[in-house]
């Protein structure tokens, strides 16, 4: 039996992943910024304060990764957050220079997220982003 890989929706994800990921790479370097340091961002200015679990959890790193990550950006002066007290949730949030870098990404992240840099029309962009949703909390 024969299988063809075009076929395999996972399979065509990961490719699609690995050249967007490319792509999206080189243009946030633009501005000094890294994917995954560009979510952690962009998650905290639409949710200021939250924990650092909860955090992790939207960017889909481990716990101890973000651990890492947080230290490297509060070091960078882009996020703060107080002294953690025992028992209590690390509250993380961006900082007046982090909120700036973030605004320096948003021009590059918009074209990239234009519907024609994707190949795609805006139905097709919008519905793709939907699909791609699903499959995240499909598979969370």
């Amino acid at each position: 039996m024969e299988f063809d890989d075009d076929a395999v929706v996972p399979w065509t994800v990961v490719r699609a992943s690995h050249a967007l990921s490319r792509v999206f790479t080189a243009q946030l370097a633009e501005v000094g910024l890294k994917p995954h340091l560009f979510g952690i961002l962009a998650t905290l200015s639409r949710n200021p304060g939250m924990s650092s679990a909860e955090l992790a959890r939207q960017v889909r790193v481990t716990p101890q990764s973000m651990g890492s990550l947080l230290r490297g950006l509060v070091a960078d002066g882009l996020v703060e957050h107080p002294e953690p007290r025992r028992g209590q949730p690390l509250s993380v949030s961006l900082t007046p220079d982090g909120h700036e870098l973030l605004g320096r990404a948003w021009p590059v992240i918009a074209r990239m997220n234009r519907p024609a840099a994707l190949g795609l029309t805006a139905a097709e962009a919008t519905q793709l982003n939907t699909l791609l949703h699903r499959v995240l909390a499909a598979t969370d």
